[in-house]
């Protein structure tokens, strides 16, 4: 029996309460999620390996399986660049030529293939050609040494014509503050970047690991921080333990094909 003016409660009211309280959590959760993901991305980091070529030893192969983003700067006209040219296209790493150029110090070796500023444009084209003929994988190029040739604005105009006519790119290691690399490429339409960091001049582990933290600090400011390590086994060491290190702390390493416009 139903007493009068009893009315029946409702029960659309609380469900549509519930229903409503459930996208709200949908929606706060995948905002989280969003601006949580952003702010675990501290970084951009580009990590450049140079001097490939001279050897191929287990030392070398360990190099290449640090991460799928690093980039292997291999120095043409080496005993073993075509072979670790192959052998880095096959585990999908990326390549770049790591060409000598005239110092203003004196080369401790002397490079079958090499830039200086008395060679004229033909020849400067010759050899840059030479170079990605022996490793047609390579995307790009960046100099070895080369104080004296970057500082020649006649040679970085050759130079940036001769990566223009073959589609690649060219990052100055910046061995000399006044470089005409970079400003060149940008003005021939050569995507191009600039190293900031030299991780191991020194060959000292801490010193190593510092200058690894100096680079991750800088890519908190730069949109991607570009540093340069060699193939040396101090360097492989500290950076089997520091890439995992930064990755896990949302340090985001690229290769320099992504880096460079």
């Amino acid at each position: 029996m139903v007493l009068p003016g009893y009315r029946q409660p409702k029960i659309i009211l609380p469900i549509r309460l519930i229903f409503v309280a459930l996208i709200g959590v949908g929606i706060g959760y995948f905002l989280f999620s969003v601006l949580d993901n952003g702010r675990d991305t501290k970084g951009t980091i580009c990590l450049i390996i140079d001097d490939f070529g001279f050897s191929k030893t287990r030392v070398i192969e360990d190099f290449f399986q640090l991460s799928d983003n690093i980039t292997a700067a291999i120095i043409p006209g080496t005993p073993y660049a075509e072979i670790i040219g192959i052998y880095a296209d096959s585990v999908g790493v990326e390549t770049i030529i790591h060409m000598p150029m005239e110092s203003y110090e004196q080369a401790d070796i002397e490079y079958p293939v090499s830039l200086n500023e008395k060679l004229n444009a033909a020849l400067v084209e010759e050899r840059i050609q030479f170079a990605f003929n022996e490793v047609p994988t390579a995307l790009g190029m960046n100099n070895h040494q080369g104080s004296k040739a970057t500082e020649n604005l006649q040679l970085m105009k050759n130079v940036a014509r001769s990566l223009k006519k073959l589609n690649k790119f060219f990052l100055d290691s910046f061995t000399n503050p006044e470089s005409r690399g970079y400003i060149t490429m940008r003005r021939y339409g050569v995507p191009t970047q600039l190293r900031q960091v030299f991780l191991d001049h020194v060959e000292d582990s801490d010193l190593i690991k510092y200058n690894l933290d100096s680079l991750a600090a800088l890519s908190h400011h730069m949109d991607i921080a570009i540093g340069i390590g060699h193939v040396k086994p101090i360097t492989l060491e500290v950076l089997k333990k520091e890439i995992p290190r930064l990755e896990s702390e949302g340090y985001i390493f690229i290769p320099l094909s992504e880096a460079v416009h």
